[in-house]
């Protein structure tokens, strides 16, 4: 007789054992150095971030903060764009960045023979760019046609006109990417300008996670840097105004389908709290067996695409419901929204629900960390947003604690229905 397969379960997991050597040091120049030590691999991610978004755009001039961090690569002191990519290709290695409302990163990833090498060429990148009227006029151009691509894309769009409103009286309202006419306005002068005002050494974080030590790269920094060209001034950020006002829009956009957005603003939660906001958000809508999927789409067959997303900024938070109809069935697809927000914050999640949301917020989280770009912009985002930096022990730890109560009483404090605005495309 065959012998059946035996089955394994792996019981109380130390999830020590993924958690690598983490250290931050502050420069004398104010610089956060934070080091993630992961030995046996030989290649490394090295990231720059700045605490500058768009959220600190001058206004009339929105987009101008996305818009440096493009022509940062267009030249600096010692070389030219054509030069700066052609060496990271010559050092096999992958580099980018992105702005979000909070801050900007510049990230790279290459093998630790090149280190010296690539970090050089970030570090005038970022420290040392020369800003060009010629090169700003070609990259103007470039980032009107990223804009334009992002009013063709409804979902895109639909968020950020949500956010026009949802943020109505705070800098969070800006676009990324800005407008056609807000890119019209910048100039040199106004680059030169945001630059020294928020490319501070006390602003910036400079995070590696390879296979060498802290102190190796705390000295190698200190010794090839300089910053003394970067001025002292600290800006203080304008905190939003925690002051919520429901809205409902309706505008006309030439796109064949509805597209609706449905949101709401929260207060700054605590590290705890965002968790539980996680996990609501998760089983909300964030998942196949999420409250809104099952009741949109598998149970009343009206939408395709649905799904939620939690944001979390330094001093408020949101909750954002996306979904997509046909326009005949727009009205009963809102109204079904609303109607399950109401059951929840009524009746709230399960038991079987909150033990599904902690698994997978767990294995997102381990799954992420796992990959060094994604270990790495999180030490950044965790430090310039919210200035802290939690190991993962902690977070699992954190997260497995979360009682149902917990998490209901969020939901009733937080997710009333008639609290949540909502923005709908239909077709012209």
């Amino acid at each position: 007789m065959a012998r059946k397969p035996k089955h394994f379960k792996l019981k109380g997991t130390n999830y020590n054992i993924f958690q690598p050597e983490v250290k931050q040091t502050k420069l004398d120049n104010q610089i956060l150095v934070i080091t993630e030590k992961i030995p046996y691999f030989n290649s490394f991610a090295l990231g720059i971030g700045v605490r500058a978004g768009s959220r600190d755009d001058f206004v009339g001039k929105e987009g101008i903060s996305h818009f440096l961090e493009h022509c940062v690569f267009r030249r600096t002191k010692n070389y030219e764009s054509k030069q700066i990519n052609e060496l990271f290709e010559k050092y096999g290695a992958y580099a980018n960045a992105f702005t979000t409302k909070e801050y900007t990163t510049y990230y790279v990833r290459a093998l630790n023979d090149n280190f010296e090498k690539v970090w050089n060429l970030m570090k005038e990148i970022v420290f040392e760019p020369k800003f060009d009227k010629k090169d700003i006029s070609k990259e103007k151009s470039i980032v009107k046609e990223e804009v334009r691509s992002y009013t063709e894309d409804p979902e895109e769009e639909i968020f950020d006109i949500t956010d026009k409103y949802l943020f109505r009286h705070s800098r969070l309202s800006h676009p990324i990417v800005g407008t056609i006419h807000s890119l019209s306005n910048i100039g040199i002068e106004d680059l030169i300008n945001f630059y020294e005002r928020h490319y501070l050494p006390s602003q910036i974080v400079i995070s590696y996670v390879g296979g060498f030590t802290h102190d190796v790269i705390v000295d190698f920094v200190n010794r090839n840097t300089n910053t003394s060209f970067l001025k002292a001034e600290h800006h203080v950020r304008d905190k939003i105004s925690f002051k919520p006002m429901t809205f409902h829009k309706k505008l006309k956009r030439q796109f064949l389908q509805t597209h609706i957005s449905i949101a709401k603003v929260l207060p700054n939660l605590p590290t705890r709290e965002r968790y539980i906001c996680a996990l609501a958000n998760l089983l909300l809508g964030d998942c196949s067996s999420s409250r809104l999927y099952r009741c949109l789409r598998e149970k009343s067959g009206l939408v395709y695409n649905v799904f939620s997303i939690f944001t979390s900024y330094s001093d408020c938070s949101a909750v954002y419901i996306y979904s997509t109809t046909n326009p005949s069935k727009s009205s009963k697809t809102v109204d079904r929204t609303y109607n399950e927000l109401e059951t929840l914050h009524k009746f709230g999640f399960s038991e079987s629900e909150l033990i599904l949301a902690k698994e997978q917020i767990k294995s997102s989280t381990i799954m992420a960390l796992e990959n060094y770009s994604e270990r790495l912009q999180g030490i950044i985002k965790s430090k310039l947003v919210f200035g802290e930096y939690e190991s993962l022990p902690e977070t699992i730890s954190t997260i497995d604690s979360i009682s149902l109560d917990e998490l209901n009483n969020f939901i009733q404090k937080y997710f009333e229905p008639n609290s949540w605005s909502s923005i709908v495309f239909e077709p012209k």
